[in-house]
């Protein structure tokens, strides 16, 4: 009886070590730096954070100065003109176009999505006394061109005053 004991044992050691020898740590070797979290083996980022080691601010990949070239109705062809867009360093999804309508002193905020493909909303704001803007656009990763589309409306009416479709190229 005491020998069935020992064996039972040894059966129950053995089979708990054999269990957890295969059981590795698939997050040994990843490193997230520290805006992400390893869970079996791959990166997942921080709100704000993308890459393979969720490296990258998602709105830092919009930060430039662009050529405009844009058609407004009905006020007609804008443009070619320089924008630049910052990205907030405060607020990974947050992004600032300077210059649209060519108002060279209007600031304009936009929510960058973290999803796939690339893609931001204004939402309505205050872009000169009297004008509200707002509106969407995306990023093409490859070429780096944003397409911009948005509208202006009169602050007091809310009437639509233009509605603007543009391409932000890189300069």
């Amino acid at each position: 009886m005491k020998n069935m004991k020992f064996n039972l044992l040894g059966v129950f050691a053995i089979a708990t070590m054999l269990f957890f020898a295969g059981c590795e740590d698939l997050c040994k070797d990843v490193d997230c730096g520290t805006n992400g979290t390893c869970v079996e083996g791959d990166c997942v980022c921080d709100a704000g954070y993308e890459g393979a080691s969720c490296e990258s601010a998602v709105n830092a990949k919009y930060a430039g100065t662009y050529s405009l070239t844009e058609t407004c109705a009905p006020s007609g062809a804008a443009g070619p003109y320089t924008i630049t867009v910052t990205s907030s360093s405060n607020d990974q999804t947050t992004i600032t176009f300077n210059g649209l309508w060519e108002e060279p002193q209007a600031a304009t905020t936009a929510d960058v999505s973290t999803s796939t493909p690339a893609s931001f909303t204004i939402a309505s704001q205050t872009l000169i006394t009297g004008f509200n803007i707002s509106g969407t656009g995306s990023i093409n990763e490859t070429t780096g061109e944003i397409t911009l589309n948005y509208e202006i409306a009169d602050a007091g009416t809310g009437s639509t005053v233009d509605s603007c479709t543009g391409t932000l190229a890189p300069q």
